[in-house]
């Protein structure tokens, strides 16, 4: 008999996962171009509530994370056309185990085996089928019931075909960085105590995929938090499970906090005991920074408005439109931050001067920084607060330091000062993008 989904109280036994383990390093090393693949369901593939099933979807996560990886500079070859809507985590085990061709042998004549075992990413998406089977949800009522034996079964099945999964991926490629999906709540539109009920159930799938994938040293990759700041705007359909392309962006934004592209870089003039060591090394690791030819990074050197840009485009998964030209005075197609300062200033995350020009050129400051950084990671607002005693209420910055503040961006000086006028640092920004990159 099916039970109200509030009296979960699951115990799920990951020691079996253990078994179906063979350990191994995962490196990425980024002298060639990366080949990309997804396996999943359909977010993998990249439904959303407006698709038209008569055509290939072009805007889900994957893609977008391949178009990110490829505006980089860094992409070979990108494929997700192993993965398929209502895939559940057997569906995905079964088409490896049996070198499936998609979407048929006489298209595909390299088969999913041959594609994982040249591939320097995976990313997987799969579980939220399984246990969609096992709830049901009423129509009229919204009410959550289970089964609590059943979903019990389906979260080691989940765990096991994960763990499978992962274990026949190393098999074919050792060295291939595998990144697995958590999953958010699709019902938005629910009543509060449902919502509730439902998180229950998905809060112990996550932790099954959570525990595989630290099992098979694969990364896990959590949405729901991400999903759950504006669940109905990434989530219009009452009736659909599946995100817009915004919510596919959020996603992506997600997988690309946990990637990398490369092993960190090391640099001659960075000490091992420099504040910003650990943020120059995460982003070197995914290509968003680099030194200069004789090695060095120059960590105090200044960061021009134009660089900022540029550092910053790479930091996030954006949509694939091609922005509109700007229209500052002094920004030219020539320029290698052009289409960084572009995008962004579409996206609202910096603007010009009143005389219609950007100043590419010049050194971005600290008040500059923080109203870049907060619009482009899209940092909720705080409440009205002196943080800083250089920093009063009137001043033109001063939500956007208050907000940095609050998330622990920045700490400000010893002596209570922000100091928005001082110009920021190659270091400093290093640390302060990788800081807002990994927020959640």
């Amino acid at each position: 008999m099916k039970k109200p989904l509030l009296s979960l109280r699951l115990t799920v036994i990951t020691a079996i996962l253990v078994a179906f383990i063979t350990p191994a390093p995962i490196t990425t090393f980024a002298e060639d171009e990366i080949d990309y693949v997804a396996l999943g369901d359909s977010l993998a593939y990249g439904v959303t509530p407006s698709w038209d099933t008569e055509s290939v979807p072009e805007n889900g996560y994957a893609d977008l994370l391949a178009h990110h990886i490829d505006e980089l500079g860094e992409l070979d070859s990108f494929t997700n056309q192993y993965s398929y809507p209502g895939y559940t985590t057997e569906d995905v085990l079964n088409d490896l185990q049996e070198d499936v061709r998609m979407p048929s042998a006489e298209a595909d004549d390299t088969g999913i085996r041959a594609t994982v075992r040249d591939a320097d990413v995976i990313t997987l998406s799969a579980g939220a089928n399984d246990v969609l089977e096992e709830l049901a949800i009423d129509d009229k009522t919204g009410e959550v019931t289970y089964d609590p034996e059943s979903f019990s079964k389906k979260l080691e099945e989940i765990g096991a075909n994960l763990a499978n999964t992962v274990s026949d991926i190393r098999s074919l490629n050792p060295e291939a960085d595998v990144y697995v999906m958590g999953y958010y709540n699709p019902y938005p539109y629910l009543e509060a105590e449902q919502t509730e009920m439902l998180d229950l159930a998905l809060d112990e799938m996550n932790r099954v995929i959570s525990q595989t994938s630290a099992a098979t040293e694969s990364t896990f990759v959590p949405t729901s938090e991400a999903i759950n700041r504006n669940a109905k705007d990434y989530l219009p359909d009452p009736k659909d499970i599946h995100p817009n392309e915004l919510g596919h962006q959020v996603i992506a934004n997600e997988f690309w906090e946990e990637m990398k592209l490369q092993e960190a870089v090391e640099f001659e003039d960075v000490a091992s005991d420099s504040f910003a060591i650990d943020s120059i090394d995460y982003l070197t690791a995914k290509k968003i920074i680099q030194g200069y030819e004789n090695g060095n990074f120059k960590p105090a050197q200044d960061v021009t408005r134009g660089e900022a840009m540029l550092m910053l485009d790479r930091s996030i998964v954006l949509d694939k439109a091609q922005p509109e030209a700007p229209s500052y005075t002094d920004v030219y197609e020539s320029m290698v931050s052009y289409e960084s300062i572009a995008k962004l200033s579409e996206e609202g995350v910096m603007d010009g001067f009143l005389n219609n020009t950007f100043r590419p050129d010049d050194a971005l400051t600290r008040g500059q920084m923080a109203k870049i950084l907060v619009n482009a990671f899209d940092m909720d607002p705080v409440e009205t607060t002196d943080t800083f005693s250089d920093i009063s209420e009137s001043y033109w910055a001063h939500p956007f330091i208050e907000t940095l503040a609050a998330n622990n961006v920045t700490l400000g000086y010893e002596d209570g000062t922000f100091k928005p006028d001082q110009t920021v640092s190659r270091h400093e920004l290093a640390a302060f993008i990788e800081r807002s990159m990994t927020l959640n």
